[in-house]
């Protein structure tokens, strides 16, 4: 006669409470390498586009921390008032030939393509080990 016995060991942190306090501090740095890798590829986009760059636009560029959010911005009301237009998303680029450069959206629309990958590798690089 033949059979199978199981055993489940349940200690760990999916038992003790731990894992929700392990998968919030995931998220948490996730976004934040989120947040960087954006402000990166917006700051490179800068570079890349502006013909006589004075620095101070892009020193206006960082990330907020917005209702426990990170954010990419670049001050808004508070911060320069051409921003919009440099984006492509003010009155001005209806009435001009300038479309704008659109770093904050192709920003956020490759982020959204490398996110994933992103996560995985953190996951693995920090956090598996944990569980």
């Amino acid at each position: 006669m033949l059979g199978v016995s199981t055993r489940v060991d349940r200690s760990g942190p999916l038992f003790d409470g731990r894992a929700p306090r392990i998968m919030d501090e995931y998220v948490d740095d996730l976004e934040e390498q989120g947040a960087e890798w954006a402000l990166r590829h917006v700051q490179r986009t800068f570079h890349a586009k502006f013909q006589n760059p004075t620095g101070y636009y892009e020193s206006r560029v960082h990330i907020s921390n917005v209702s426990g959010e990170h954010v990419v911005n670049d001050g808004g009301f508070a911060g320069p008032v051409y921003g919009p237009w440099l984006e492509g998303v003010g009155s001005r680029n209806e009435t001009t030939r300038f479309k704008g450069y659109h770093a904050f959206r192709n920003a956020a629309n490759r982020l959204e393509l490398r996110f994933s990958e992103l996560g995985h590798r953190l996951f693995n690089s920090n956090y598996q080990s944990r569980f």
